[in-house]
């Protein structure tokens, strides 16, 4: 019996789960082929079907996943619009066969584990080295074909629009994308065993050619992610009793605010601009530099507080938040000013301020219920929203927040076990100390506050494929039996 648990996970299971794994940054198809192979994987060993139910049912993730897909079927009952009813409710299907087919792969081991994450990064890699080669040579940059005739100050936007976001990502949404680099540097960074020379300098190389990547796929939240979660685990794992702590963790958060904040910029430029910014503008400086400055300010407040009143640890966190939304809310009063100015530009973050501003007056309409998962398109919403140009109304309505979304389709349950999922995540990354497994839920959080990543493949199977994974591995690491 054991030797067919190990035949069926080692040449059935675990080659499955290399294909999922290699499928993320390659064209939808593969994945969907894939994640439907693991499934039929999962049937094929169905013989323990009561141990693999029952260990279904006890995790609580499984059952705040399940009456979020029931409360969309639910509201599919009451949505005019049937066929996008139906659409929706496969794009959840997800939520309930992707952690079912998971449940019985306990036999994995450690090492295949580990391979999976090193296969990752691999995969990422060289799916980045093909799209960027292919940018490349969409450019002209090969053979001089499609180069500038005369190399003035505009042959910059030139190459800037060939070498950044979707011409880096053609396969995939460059936010997922994004997603999917920022999970990678995590492993390499807190994962891989770097004990030669030779492999430190190697990995050392991937890591700046993997943040330089994340930079050029222009994506905010997940640069902020990264950048802000690496600052706060140097800051609770260092004691700031060498000089080279105080180094690494301001040239952190510098770097991290300045690449946040310059991405920000470039975004608020809009279709207007070229794609850089040249720092030609007084009033946009002033702002970026007042951002640089919060940061040190704060990481300064964070580590005196760190020093000198130990026991409140937990004040550094609320103390920072509350002076970053300080600082937010003078800037956005000022960004209100600029709109009632007329100088309001139309760009991805206007409009997702657009969008998420008539999400919140279409909630209040529908507190409970919702609309139903089928009447989000813009079809029937432009009776309700006040959609105008400002809002590409060209486009299915798309809140782009998580939160936001479910409450639109199916009302404020689904919401709320949205928000308890995402906490028992962190509880259990957290009651594991697996750090990779915590800056994975941690990015996915915020995340959600920008689109919706859980009802859309790219990012729901990714996601659920990973937490489940971390999860069996760190109860395995738990429960194993400690060396003499």
């Amino acid at each position: 019996m054991h030797n067919l648990k190990s035949i069926y996970t080692d040449f059935i299971l675990f080659p499955s789960l290399i294909l999922i794994t290699v499928s993320f940054p390659l064209p939808l198809a593969y994945n969907t082929i894939f994640t439907i192979l693991l499934f039929l994987v999962f049937l094929a060993g169905i013989k323990t079907v009561k141990t693999t139910i029952s260990f279904y049912i006890k995790n609580n993730r499984n059952i705040l996943l399940l009456i979020i897909f029931f409360c969309l079927l639910l509201s599919s009952l009451y949505s005019d619009d049937k066929k996008q009813a139906i659409k929706g409710l496969l794009a959840a299907l997800p939520m309930l066969s992707l952690p079912l087919s998971f449940s019985g792969i306990m036999n994995l081991s450690s090492r295949q584990t580990d391979i999976l994450k090193k296969i990752f990064i691999i995969t990422c890699f060289v799916a980045s080295l093909v799209y960027l080669v292919l940018a490349m040579s969409r450019s002209g940059l090969f053979d001089g074909t499609r180069l500038p005739q005369v190399y003035t100050k505009d042959s910059l936007s030139y190459y800037v629009h060939y070498l950044t976001y979707y011409r880096l990502s053609t396969s995939v949404h460059p936010i997922f994308f994004s997603l999917y680099i920022a999970f990678a540097i995590f492993i390499i960074i807190f994962e891989i065993e770097k004990i030669t020379l030779v492999s430190k300098i190697l990995y050392g190389l991937l890591l700046v050619y993997l943040l330089v990547y994340l930079l050029l796929l222009t994506s905010i939240i997940i640069n902020f992610s990264l950048y802000s979660f690496l600052i706060g685990y140097t800051f609770f794992m260092f004691s700031f009793k060498k000089w080279h702590h105080y180094i690494f963790f301001f040239g952190l958060m510098l770097a991290g605010t300045a690449i946040t904040a310059y991405l920000f910029i470039l975004k608020y430029v809009g279709l207007d601009g070229d794609g850089t910014y040249r720092f030609d503008l007084t009033s946009i400086n002033n702002k970026f530099f007042l951002c640089l400055l919060t940061a040190i300010i704060a990481g300064v407040f964070a580590i005196i507080i760190k020093l000198f009143i130990r026991s409140k640890i937990i004040l550094v966190v609320i103390s920072t938040c509350l002076l970053a939304s300080f600082v937010t809310m003078i800037y956005l009063k000022g960004t209100a000013i600029d709109r009632n100015n007329s100088d309001w530009k139309i760009n991805s973050i206007t409009v997702r301020f657009n969008y998420g501003a008539e999400a919140i007056r279409l909630i209040k309409k529908n507190p409970m219920l919702g609309v139903g998962i089928g009447d989000k398109q813009i079809k029937l919403l432009s009776k309700q929203a006040k959609l105008t140009d400002d809002m590409l109304p060209e486009y299915m309505f798309n809140p782009h927040n998580q939160f936001l979304d479910f409450w639109i389709s199916a009302g404020i349950i689904p919401v709320i076990c949205f928000l308890l999922f995402l906490i028992n995540e962190f509880s259990k990354a957290i009651r594991y100390k697996h750090v990779v497994y915590l800056g994975l839920v941690y990015c996915f959080c915020l995340f959600c506050f920008t689109d919706i990543a859980m009802m859309v493949q790219r990012g729901q199977i990714f996601f659920l494929f990973f937490i489940c994974l971390f999860e069996i591995e760190s109860r395995k690491k738990m429960t194993a039996p400690s060396l003499p």
